[in-house]
């Protein structure tokens, strides 16, 4: 099968595109600069068949056209576990959701200190009684702020703000270590896989991503937030290949000018989940320009899971849930 035929056939969701060059400069903060920042309408969720039993996930789609990461597991029961979340406004569709859905979270997982990641929740953190949902802990390990401060500026005060919005909630904080495992019961857990590394300076926030390995119902997932190619090296090295090794991939950094083809090749997913925008899918600017002409490197991401032999990729413009 050739590189075309794989974009054609490989996409759970969008219509085929042709495979164009996307150039070598990548964005590593991408947000498309002629975008609003609201969606229109999303499409109805779509449901996936895959664990057999156990915890349903539900991935969100961002509720703006920007890049965000937002993930749901619940329980038979009906127990909560959150992932990221997305931006503030985003926080305004997850506070009916999560009501929808029972109403508390047993534990919240934010991947990195940035805001397409923390925003929703640190949003919710600001509404009166948390916009009457409970949280009973938030799992981070943010970076000091000064180490902030030098590598990330303009970042600083609004990652400021969050922790003092954490801070005043009186929500529990927990700092994941990497060996951690979080036992939810029936069939899920959470283990942490690494700690920021603040000798890495390049890209130095999204390499400071806390990534999981998820087992839900003897499927394995692998949350990789942010993570860029030097704290994917770094993973590589030092980890059993069994605990990268995954059924299911949440693609670093939305697909692009992340994690490394090294990196994909230990974890050898079976499905990649693309948290992804269309215009980032598309590598497209806008304007008259169209698919093809902005300067991210989605394409060559994709033609590395081609070389993988991945089975199925999930773009998420709309909203899914995996059974």
């Amino acid at each position: 099968m050739d590189r075309r035929q794989f974009l054609k056939g490989a996409l759970a969701l969008v219509a085929p595109l042709p495979l164009r060059s996307s150039g070598r400069d990548a964005l590593l903060r991408v947000r498309h600069p002629s975008r609003p920042r609201r969606s229109a309408a999303l499409p109805a969720s779509r449901t996936f068949e895959y664990f057999g039993g156990g915890w349903a996930m539900h991935m969100f789609a961002g509720r703006t056209t920007d890049i965000s990461l937002s993930t749901l597991f619940r329980s038979p029961a009906g127990k909560i576990v959150m992932v990221d979340g997305g931006w503030d406004v985003d926080g305004e569709f997850l506070v009916p959701e999560i009501k929808r859905l029972g109403g508390r979270v047993d534990t919240w997982f934010i991947t990195h200190a940035h805001s397409d990641h923390y925003g929703a929740l640190g949003a919710i953190l600001a509404m009166p009684r948390c916009g009457g949902i409970e949280i009973g802990r938030v799992a981070l390990d943010f970076p000091p702020l000064d180490f902030i401060e030098e590598v990330s500026p303009s970042s600083l005060p609004h990652v400021r703000e969050f922790i003092e919005n954490l801070e005043r909630s009186g929500i529990k904080s927990v700092r994941p270590r990497p060996g951690k495992v979080y036992d939810f019961g029936e069939g899920l857990s959470f283990e942490c896989l690494n700690e920021p590394d603040l000798t890495i300076r390049r890209d130095a926030i999204n390499n400071s991503s806390i990534c999981y390995r998820v087992v839900d119902a003897g499927k394995s997932l692998l949350v990789t937030g942010d993570v860029s190619v030097e704290m994917g090296t770094k993973m590589v090295a030092n980890l059993p290949l069994e605990k990268l090794k995954c059924d299911v991939c949440f693609m670093a950094h939305h697909g692009q000018a992340g994690a490394d083809k090294r990196f994909y090749e230990a974890v050898r997913p079976e499905i990649c989940v693309w948290p992804t925008p269309q215009w980032l899918w598309d590598n497209d600017l806008g304007g008259v320009n169209g698919p093809g002409s902005g300067p991210f490197l989605t394409n060559y991401t994709k033609c590395w899971m081609q070389d993988l032999g991945v089975r199925r990729q999930i773009l998420l413009t709309g909203d899914w849930i995996m059974v």
